[in-house]
């Protein structure tokens, strides 16, 4: 139990959790909650495994060999958590949370959650729109690329509810 506390009192890790939870409780009563629940979900995911785990590793292996492992079982996580949200909930809202993934959502609140600075140079988001086109992103571009994913995921919720 002292572990878990000191796990969840590290940085901004309690307020992940209880936004997990809190908007857990609200995907039953608005489906704009879905999408937000898998990227918080996915952010703690990352936080553990990438933060708690490679970033404070102790082994000898190459860093290249960690981060490929770890990239293989983050995927199977998110398509699991995907999965498992679109049976809860619904496809649509379940898919708004991976377009919100893709566009980089996530990997701005990584650092927000974490209190970290933003790197200047986002080389990682070669999967992104962006991305695909320019190999190294910078602030303004994953932000605007994350606000764009945002904006997409609103317009078909509403669509999706016939709301517009």
């Amino acid at each position: 139990m002292k572990d878990l506390l000191a796990i969840l009192s590290y940085r901004r890790i309690a307020l992940n959790t209880v936004l997990i939870l809190l908007f857990l409780g609200l995907g039953y009563y608005t489906e704009f909650a879905v999408p937000v629940l898998f990227v918080l979900a996915s952010n703690l995911y990352d936080i553990f495994g990438y933060h708690f785990i490679l970033v404070r590793k102790q082994n000898s292996l190459p860093e290249k060999e960690y981060v490929k492992s770890y990239r293989i079982i983050q995927l199977m996580f998110d398509i699991t958590l995907l999965l498992l949200l679109a049976v809860s909930f619904g496809w649509i809202p379940a898919l708004c949370g991976g377009i919100l993934k893709i566009f980089g959502v996530q990997d701005l609140l990584y650092y927000v959650f974490l209190k970290k600075p933003f790197p200047k140079a986002w080389t990682w988001l070669k999967w992104t729109p962006i991305g695909f086109f320019k190999h190294k992103l910078n602030l303004p571009e994953v932000i605007a690329q994350a606000f764009a994913g945002t904006l997409i995921i609103i317009l078909y919720l509403l669509h999706h509810l016939k709301i517009i």
